[in-house]
């Protein structure tokens, strides 16, 4: 049974309008319920799959590519070589002593196979990543949780990946929820065409900004992109009349971006942006790092660069926070990014 069939059945609480946008769909690979982490509350968090940064420590690498994918968990096979069968491409194969190889470059997650490997596999050794979802089943689901939401000042989140690289998508999502009293937010990293990014922050009640790397070129060795793109599109938020509210969350990598040169420059370029003239100091939640996606990396057959790499020290954590404070932001240690 495809995830899609498999979602439950939902109650609306209230028979929902046909509109226009009702065909919309988005590629998902989860949704995760009794989400704390993301936004205030008890939410639903939406991962929609599609980035445009390729950031080192990345713990959704799932999310990156913007296609169906696979995932491969060798100590599961029994040896069945079913998959090998159900791959039009020869993503799975065997090798002239009969060992089952895997060529992943071959690997188009299109509709000449949508990842058929993993529908065959009785082991679960093969897992599908990436399913589509419509408009209508994404608030459905949405729906299902609402007791959670007002009892615990929750809502629903999109996060991803990049959700705006499904913006028209995103942006429909958020208008629905917040047309039937749901507390809405997307995190977003910023990299974004501003038409997008304009439209999605004005359906959110709560924006979850990005800010990684203030130097430009270490921003782009870090994450494949310069952030100039990003830190414009930030100010060009902060002045946005009708957005949400906006809250700057701070990956606090490990020698990638804890130095101190690093974040004192964005306490100076918050805090330039608070002298617009908006009088509520702007939140930074910083986030420290954590290895709990490498695992992930292995499934998908790939290299995880930051191999063995620490969390910070809590003392490294205060000081940032303390910096950052300095610069009349209200900053606070997350529980890890």
């Amino acid at each position: 049974m495809s995830p899609v069939a498999a979602l439950a059945p939902s109650v609306p609480h209230a028979p929902p309008a046909p509109s226009a946008d009702s065909a919309l769909s988005a590629l998902v690979f989860n949704v995760q319920r009794y989400s704390i982490h993301d936004g205030p509350g008890i939410r639903t968090t939406f991962f929609l799959k599609g980035c445009p940064l390729r950031c080192q420590w990345c713990h959704n690498p799932e999310a990156i590519s913007g296609r169906v994918e696979f995932g491969y968990f060798p100590e599961r096979c029994i040896g069945c070589h079913d998959c090998v069968g159900a791959c039009p491409r020869g993503v799975h194969a065997l090798d002239p002593w009969g060992r089952r190889v895997v060529h992943r470059e071959r690997c188009r997650g299109d509709g000449a196979c949508g990842a058929a490997c993993a529908d065959v596999c009785l082991a679960e050794a093969i897992e599908r990543i990436g399913y589509s979802i419509t408009l209508d089943q994404a608030v459905a689901e949405a729906e299902r949780d609402r007791p959670f939401y007002e009892r615990s000042g929750g809502g629903v989140t999109l996060s991803g990946g990049e959700p705006l690289r499904q913006a028209e998508f995103a942006v429909a999502f958020l208008a629905r929820c917040r047309e039937r009293g749901l507390h809405t937010a997307i995190e977003t990293c910023g990299y974004a065409a501003w038409p997008a990014l304009r439209s999605a922050a004005r359906q959110a009640d709560l924006i979850l900004f990005d800010v990684k790397q203030m130097d430009p070129a270490a921003h782009r060795r870090l994450t494949g992109v310069s952030n100039c793109l990003i830190l414009r599109n930030l100010s060009r938020l902060y002045a946005l009349p009708g957005r949400g509210e906006l809250c700057i969350r701070y990956p606090f990598i490990p020698t990638c971006n804890d130095q101190p040169e690093n974040y004192h420059a964005m306490g100076r370029f918050l805090r330039s942006l608070a002298a617009s003239g908006d009088p509520a100091r702007l939140r930074v939640d910083i986030l420290p790092y954590h290895a709990l996606g490498t695992s992930k990396y292995r499934k998908l057959g790939r290299e995880y660069r930051l191999e063995g790499l620490e969390p910070p020290s809590p003392d490294a954590l205060q000081a940032a926070a303390g910096a950052l404070a300095s610069y009349g932001l209200a900053a606070y240690i997350g529980s890890g990014e």
